[in-house]
């Protein structure tokens, strides 16, 4: 009995060893396999992060070229005059935080500056003949498109900013000149996002190169302090005319529990795993919805609520697309602009409402009339814009006749009484070189002459 005692404790020990061994065993394998498995989990928050911080450094850079193309309009809304260029600036730095000064260029000098107080040393600065500047100034204009540069050290006030230069090209007598440039300045400050503090709290350090035309070598915009230049990361950030580098990496992980609890551990990691996986899922989930939600605000902010056809802003980018198409391939373009005949009186005998469905009806008719290439854009009130590609001007006419005999065969139901829709319209097709402001124009005098004609009457 003792002999078999013995035995029986001796296995006991030996059964106690080996499951020990292969608790051990496991235990460092489940160390092993975590720890390859926090390193790929590093790897895809380096790349989420970046993302999210080249989104953002994106989102600042927007600002800019809003800025330029705002400066751009003033101008050219003013007949190029600047006598307001004060109150143009005050309004554009007090509502746009990322800039934090304007600048025009008549010629390539810096002539206007708001806030002028601080930024007295840039007036005079000449961009094309600064062999400093001239390189990106020059780059700018043959381009034609909105260049960043820097980081530059900024001559009146020695601060490191990022520059948004927009060429500004002017017609005079049907040929475009070079009037000068619209300039935003952004501090580098301002333009790099918050995330960056707090991530490298986390123990995240990371790399931000500019690219100016003006230098051989990449200016530096960020560096981590304790940067070690393993570059776990890199990824582009597109910015116009150029290309930045975002570079990420993170501090070696020593977890303390590892050596003195190595069983603890194993329970401890598989927690934090599922974990991270959850605020993974979360976090992408939540970045799908995001996504979803701006595509939604896009199709929105391009769209008449009320009829479902495009808004004012969407047929003139349309337009401006299909003149430089028609420029560069030579292509036949035709538009039309459509008034509904008293449409006042429907609101003021029917009601609004009925007013609402007359422009709806008006708006179904007019996408059945025409081609699927053909546009339709509702201006505002009971004004719509129709654009025809690749079409002449007698072929632009047959379509509108067609739809307009269409609109008579299919009359507008008001309280149940059919109600006819009467049309003044005017047609005009592209002349070559034409500006779109011109071509709007004339477009706009048609329709006044078929108002002045008596209404429910096509002038081209």
């Amino acid at each position: 009995m003792i002999k078999n005692r013995k035995l029986y404790l001796a296995g006991t020990l030996a059964f106690c060893l080996f499951l020990t061994i292969i608790t051990i065993g496991l235990g460092e394998l489940v160390i092993r396999l975590d720890t390859e498995h926090d390193e790929s989990i590093q790897h895809d928050i380096l790349l989420n992060s970046g993302a999210m911080i080249s989104q953002n450094i994106l989102k600042e850079i927007t600002h800019g070229i809003f800025v330029t193309e705002t400066l751009e309009a003033l101008l050219k809304s003013s007949n190029y005059k600047v006598n307001n260029f004060n109150d143009w600036g005050r309004q554009i730095v007090v509502n746009d935080s990322a800039a934090n000064a304007v600048q025009l260029a008549p010629n390539g000098v810096v002539s206007y500056i708001y806030p002028l107080k601080g930024n007295e040393g840039a007036i005079g600065h000449n961009l094309l003949k600064d062999k400093r500047r001239d390189d990106g100034a020059l780059k700018t204009v043959q381009s034609r498109e909105v260049t960043f540069v820097g980081p530059i050290k900024l001559i009146q006030n020695g601060k490191y900013a990022v520059i948004a230069r927009k060429p500004v090209f002017r017609v005079i007598d049907g040929e475009e000149k070079f009037w000068g440039f619209t300039i935003a300045i952004m501090l580098v400050d301002d333009i790099l996002p918050p995330e960056i503090r707090n991530l490298e709290k986390q123990g995240y350090l990371m790399k931000l190169e500019g690219d100016d035309p003006d230098s051989t070598e990449k200016p530096l915009l960020y560096i981590s302090d304790n940067w070690k230049n393993k570059d776990d990361v890199s990824m582009q950030v597109e910015v116009p005319n150029g290309k930045w580098t975002l570079t990420l990496e993170h501090t070696v992980i020593h977890n303390k529990y590892y050596d003195p609890f190595r069983q603890i551990v194993f329970f401890v990691a598989i927690t934090i795993s599922i974990y991270i996986f959850i605020q993974q899922f979360l976090l992408q989930k939540k970045q799908k919805e995001i996504l979803l939600l701006n595509e939604k605000l896009t199709e929105l902010s391009m769209k008449d609520e009320l009829t479902g056809a495009g808004n004012r802003r969407a047929g003139m980018q349309i337009l401006k697309y299909q003149i430089e198409q028609s420029k560069r391939y030579n292509q036949k373009l035709s538009i039309a602009m459509i008034d509904v005949d008293y449409f006042k009186l429907v609101n003021d005998e029917h009601g609004h409402a009925a007013g609402d469905s007359v422009l709806r009806h008006l708006s179904s008719c007019l996408k059945y009339s025409f081609r699927k290439n053909d546009s339709i854009f509702r201006l505002g009130g009971d004004e719509f814009l129709v654009i025809f590609p690749q079409t002449e001007l007698k072929n632009c006419v047959k379509a509108i006749n067609t739809m307009v005999q269409y609109i008579k065969e299919y009359p507008c139901k008001l309280d149940k009484t059919a109600h006819t829709i009467s049309l003044s319209i005017g047609i005009a097709e592209f002349i070559k070189e034409e500006s779109i402001e011109l071509l709007v124009h004339r477009v706009d005098m048609k329709l006044y002459e078929a108002k002045e004609a008596g209404r429910n009457t096509v002038k081209y």
